[in-house]
């Protein structure tokens, strides 16, 4: 009988819908009985609506963390196995929102001197454990290694060569073509000018900047030796292969003289390729850096491409130096080598500091290029303190990245590299000086720069696309502010639209 109502009810429904139906109004919802299955459905979704019912989700997960690190720890040794399961109860407490006080102390420790940029941890042990074992351990020159070629270029504080590792001893012959057995000996040797005052007993110690071309040389010994030590930082930079100073003199390298040894990587530059040494820009450089997606292309968007395919690697290089708490301080296209595989790599650390350990550092000194270098022309404010020893720097690191942001200097020079590569006009390198002069007039306001500018100079590449690469130019050519903000760092300009979205 039950049946037969139900049945009776539903196909007087049905005659209704299809009455309603005729008429155009909506047929009635029919009470049908709730679904079990839609219901366990709908059940976490409720959950996830609830933060009480998160939070108690949460902590129900969190609760077994403490018991999972000891079981998957058991084999360790017993103090390693106790601090683990003790960084699980205080994650667990932080979970489930009732951290405690010693557990939130420990948890921000092992933030600091691990997690924070640059990490003391690192620092110290860098400083302290792996410079000397990698000194005991690196490969020992001596003049009599080395065939000297050609002269590449140089500068106050050196003179760079192109040269060969002899093979079994003996000097190679100068020819003028390599063959492809010594094209794979092929270094870079630099030679570091020597002055009177020469180098003081315990330098990199002594917690201050580099005095004379001598001491320039030893910094960057020191520099290239600590970025190679680093995974990553090391794919962005020359590969460093050590240090001598010359016992006799011999193939033209004289007693007495400082030579710093790399691995023959390129001879072209950034700065080859933007004064039109390499062929018209940028298709002396699409190639390289596009590959053959950028075949078909029109010459406006392959030069984008190419702009924002140099910057992006530029920002990384920089972001991964600045990780270990070293600013270059000296970062111009005649310090960006070239790839045949389309990497750039960065060279010339003489001016660079470190700021994890104080190495070829002063607060009221700095080493720089006026063409590129930053309006506070210091990577830190006058009022910074002089660096400390070794081991207190690298200690204090990260409160001295925070609030000093030191890595702002050389965002700066990548802005100044962004213009030139963007603005034809900008190009030659004698250009640079100007404008940075006309900068300076402006109060460092490119918007107000660029007013007087309209007419003579093409702003096309920084204008395509809403004007995103005009916006990034701003962004990093600017004074820093009373909090030493202001300027995007490495990173931050590795979010901008300008290089996060394609050409």
């Amino acid at each position: 009988m039950v049946a037969a109502a139900c049945h009776c009810q539903l196909g007087s429904s049905a005659a209704a819908g299809r009455s309603l139906r005729r008429t155009g109004a909506s047929p009635p919802a029919l009470l049908l009985p709730p679904r079990p299955r839609q219901q366990r459905r709908a059940a976490p979704a409720q959950a996830a609506a609830d933060p009480q019912e998160l939070l108690t989700l949460a902590s129900s997960v969190a609760a077994g963390w403490p018991a999972a690190v000891a079981g998957a720890t058991a084999a360790w040794p017993a103090p390693l196995a106790s601090a683990a399961t003790i960084l699980a109860t205080d994650l667990a407490d932080v979970a489930a929102m009732q951290p405690t006080a010693w557990g939130a102390a420990r948890l921000g420790a092992l933030y600091y001197f691990f997690l924070a940029r640059p990490s003391p941890v690192v620092g110290l042990l860098d400083f302290y454990l792996l410079n000397p074992i990698a000194r005991l351990l690196q490969r020992r020159f001596s003049e009599a290694d080395f065939t000297l070629r050609e002269r590449l270029g140089g500068g106050n504080y050196g003179q760079v060569f192109e040269g060969l590792i002899n093979a079994n001893g003996l000097p190679d012959p100068i020819t003028r073509e390599l063959s492809p057995e010594q094209k794979k000996r092929r270094v870079i040797l630099k030679k570091a000018n020597m002055d009177a005052q020469g180098i003081r007993t315990n330098f990199l110690k002594a917690g201050t900047i580099a005095r004379g071309a001598a001491e320039t040389g030893f910094v960057e010994a020191y520099m290239c030796a600590r970025v190679m030590r680093h995974p990553q930082v090391r794919r962005v930079v020359a590969e460093y292969l050590g240090y001598f100073q010359a016992s006799s003199t011999s193939g033209g390298i004289t007693s007495g003289s400082q030579w710093l040894v790399w691995k023959f990587e390129s001879d072209s530059t950034l700065g080859d390729a933007c004064d039109g040494t390499l062929g018209p820009f940028p298709d002396c450089l699409s190639g390289i850096m596009l590959g053959r997606r950028a075949q078909g292309w029109d010459e406006e968007k392959r030069a984008a491409a190419t702009v924002k395919a140099v910057m992006k690697k530029l920002f990384v290089a920089l972001e991964r130096l600045h990780s270990l708490g070293i600013v270059h301080r000296d970062i111009k296209p005649e310090n960006i080598i070239l790839t045949a595989d389309g990497q750039i790599k960065l060279i010339d650390f003489g001016a660079a500091c470190d700021l994890s350990t104080g190495i070829n550092f002063n607060p009221e000194y700095g080493m720089l290029d006026p063409r590129y270098a930053a309006p506070e022309e210091l990577v830190m404010p006058k009022n910074f303190p002089r660096a400390p020893p070794p081991v207190l720097a690298a200690t204090l690191a990260p409160c001295a990245w925070a609030w000093g942001a030191p890595d702002l200097f050389d965002s700066y020079s990548a802005g100044m590299i962004l213009m030139q590569l963007s603005i034809p006009q900008l190009r030659p390198g004698a250009s640079q000086r100007s404008f940075n002069a006309e900068l300076a007039n402006c109060g460092y306001d490119l918007n107000r720069w660029r007013s007087p500018k309209a007419r003579s100079m093409d702003f096309s590449l920084l204008d395509r696309g809403g004007g995103q690469g005009w916006d990034l130019a701003v962004k990093l050519l600017c004074l820093k502010n009373e909090l030493n903000r202001g300027r995007l760092s490495a990173s931050q300009a590795l979010c901008h639209p300008f290089l996060l979205l394609p050409a």
